[in-house]
């Protein structure tokens, strides 16, 4: 067992994702009932591009330990990657009420509401996590809620957010004459915690 770690580290830290795999499986032989063997075997097959096994293993981890912070973060993800946005709004939305202080979770469900067109879902996310972080981001995103709602104070945000920062013109200039049609959130790759 101790050699199984070892080479499992190993194989982490190399980035050897088949070999990591294959050294959780192993463990796995032993152990079926371990919620951080199911999740670390996810991670790997997250990391390794196979998102949809993943998927099992993070509801593996979730029947052993229904509230494993981790496991319910990663599955909202791993939808978003495989552009289930039903999916990925449904467990993000569950991940927030889980952990309604947990940001990016936040963010994740506010970016993927606004890419479905539900405004009010969003700018109850961004309006949350404005107590943690209200940075660029989530104003301008609450501001877009607000003006997909055809909330006056939402374009009027948008407008002075546009004479203010040149920056980010071209993208409020979207976002005012476009709502968020054909907009996608970010990958997941680029926002896990």
């Amino acid at each position: 067992m101790d050699n199984t770690l070892e080479k499992l580290e190993t194989a982490i830290s190399q980035e050897n994702w088949p070999e990591a795999e294959r050294r959780i499986l192993l463990l796995l032989d032993g152990d079926q009932t371990n919620p951080s063997l199911w999740y670390n075997l996810g991670l790997v097959r997250r990391r390794s591009g196979n998102n949809a096994q993943a998927l099992e293993d993070f509801a593996r981890t979730l029947e052993l330990a229904p509230h494993h912070k981790g496991a319910m973060f990663e599955r909202a993800a791993a939808h978003l990657d495989l552009e289930n946005f039903n999916a990925a709004l449904n467990d993000f939305a569950e991940f927030t009420a889980a952990y309604p202080d947990d940001s990016d979770g936040l963010l994740n469900l506010a970016r993927i509401a606004l890419h479905m067109e539900v405004p009010e879902l969003a700018l109850q996310a961004f309006q949350k996590r404005a107590g943690m972080e209200n940075d660029a981001e989530n104003i301008l995103g609450a501001a877009e809620a607000m003006q997909m709602m055809g909330d006056e104070q939402g374009i009027s945000m948008l407008r002075r957010l546009f004479a203010n920062n040149p920056a980010v013109r071209p993208e409020l200039l979207k976002i005012m004459s476009q709502s968020s049609h054909g907009r996608v959130p970010l990958s997941s790759k680029a926002i896990l915690p």
